[in-house]
């Protein structure tokens, strides 16, 4: 098994456990790059909700504007939301607003052909423009506990960088693969 189908599988089984919180591996922005299927800059457009097994999935519509790495997905799936009067949610899983632009690092799985974020929250990177026309992409800190490689607990930190910046940087790391615009 791949080491991002082994990553997500590892991720939803936390996810759907009956603990308070999550425990999420420690990913760098190389090995997102590296990992993702596809890394795009898009606006949420809508979102529903469907029930499976029990488990709600928010399904969010993107309006792809750049593509930086592999084909752009008409939309995204994540566990949690509202359906049926009942709401779910689970640690580490990011809540995406309509309107609102990211930058996400996605995974496509090959045997349901649902595409996540990468990492969950570590996937997911807010645009903001700033006053001066440039682009600024970051991420909070992230609560959930995170551990490194070799199991050890590490200290998340925010992330804040030019939206250019981080471009390059994929583009770089992933070395051009399918990048747009």
């Amino acid at each position: 098994m791949s080491r991002p189908a082994s990553l997500a599988i590892t991720l939803l089984v936390t996810l759907c456990g009956t603990a308070p919180g999550a425990t999420l591996q420690q990913l760098s922005m190389d090995e997102m790059s590296k990992q993702a299927t596809s890394i795009v800059r898009a606006s949420v457009s809508g979102s529903y909700t469907t029930v499976l097994n029990s488990t709600i999935y928010t399904h969010y519509r993107l309006q792809v504007s750049e593509t930086w790495k592999g084909i752009a997905p008409a939309e995204l799936m994540l566990p949690g939301g509202v359906a049926n009067g009942a709401r779910q949610s689970f640690p580490g899983v990011p809540d995406l607003t309509s309107g609102s632009e990211y930058v996400l690092f996605l995974w496509k799985s090959s045997s349901t052909g649902i595409t996540h974020v990468l990492g969950l929250t570590q996937g997911l990177y807010n645009v903001s423009l700033q006053a001066d026309g440039s682009a600024l992409a970051w991420r909070p800190k992230i609560g959930e506990m995170m551990l490194d490689a070799n199991g050890r607990k590490v200290a998340d930190q925010p992330v804040s960088m030019k939206l250019s910046d981080l471009k390059g940087r994929v583009r770089q790391i992933s070395g051009n693969i399918g990048l747009t615009k």
